[in-house]
């Protein structure tokens, strides 16, 4: 399986396998539209897909993204900030958090999508739960902020919760 080290990041095929050229093609923008593997090691990892867009940029959509070491508060940011640097285009999430194990870190996980959609640092997000797109109207963000944590606040109250926050 091909792998390389591009803008200090290791990109690979997610799923099958790419050429070296393959590779270098799609991470232009140019190849068709596949998911690809990025990992900059110590910091994050994730899986996106790459489009050229009329500007001539690239566009990303990112479907999952981790951030990596001891030290995380802060770096979700600045790994989007790099992701956005490195493609100069716009990003779109595609369901944050469905890789997730459950409901309440699915949530917490679209709190930290809303703050970013308001940031600027991302361009639109689409999953089960929410739905951010540029032009949304400021009221229709906090409903679906208040939405999140309403689920948040209903997921403290349960048993099981509990249980898991105390084990």
């Amino acid at each position: 399986m091909a792998e390389i080290e591009w803008k200090g990041i290791i990109w690979k095929a997610a799923f099958g396998n790419f050429t070296y050229k393959e590779l270098l093609t799609i991470l232009k923008g140019y190849g068709s539209m596949e998911i690809v593997a990025f990992e900059k090691p110590q910091k994050f990892k994730g899986y996106l897909s790459i489009a050229l867009n009329k500007e001539g940029t690239r566009d990303i959509t990112l479907y999952y993204i981790e951030i990596l070491g001891p030290k995380r508060h802060g770096l979700g940011r600045e790994a989007l900030k790099e992701l956005r640097k490195i493609f100069q285009g716009k990003i779109f999430i595609e369901d944050p958090g469905e890789i997730l194990t459950n409901e309440y870190t699915i949530t917490e996980s679209l709190l930290f999508w809303i703050r970013m959609f308001e940031e600027g640092l991302i361009d639109g997000l689409e999953s089960d739960h929410l739905k951010l797109y540029q032009g949304m109207p400021k009221n229709d963000i906090k409903k679906q902020k208040q939405f999140i944590t309403d689920m948040i606040n209903k997921f403290n109250k349960l048993p099981e919760y509990e249980h898991k926050k105390s084990s």
